[in-house]
């Protein structure tokens, strides 16, 4: 049996990520996962537009890691996970990077979460 996904009937917020959409993500993906290194940390808040020059990113991409668009660079194919790495050194972290990709205030995104202890 055939599985196919239907992308008109996917959930809304759901963004399918196609063999295309990896692909074209691959070096936003490679330069979010290399920031594990502490040099490479240091060289991105150093000079950003260096370091996305040294990974060939895309003229899109580069804007939207300059907006801090995460979910932007989502629907373009990049990996969560190692986008998780990128926001935090912009200083959003993960509650700032799900609030941005909700169209949330920080305020609104903590709002919602479970309170602590309950």
């Amino acid at each position: 049996m055939v599985r196919q996904i239907d992308p008109a009937r996917l959930p809304p917020g759901t963004y399918l990520n196609t063999g295309a959409t990896a692909n074209r993500a691959l070096r936003v993906n490679r330069l979010c996962y290399d920031l594990k290194e502490p040099g490479n940390r240091a060289a991105f808040e150093a000079d950003a537009e260096a370091q996305m020059a040294l990974y060939d990113l895309e003229p899109e991409d580069r804007q939207l890691i300059r907006e801090r668009d995460w979910l932007g660079l989502v629907k373009r194919g990049a990996n969560v996970f190692p986008l998780l790495r990128l926001s935090h050194l912009c200083g959003d972290g993960l509650a700032g990077t799900g609030a941005q990709m909700r169209g949330e205030t920080l305020e609104q995104y903590l709002a919602t979460r479970q309170a602590k202890g309950s």
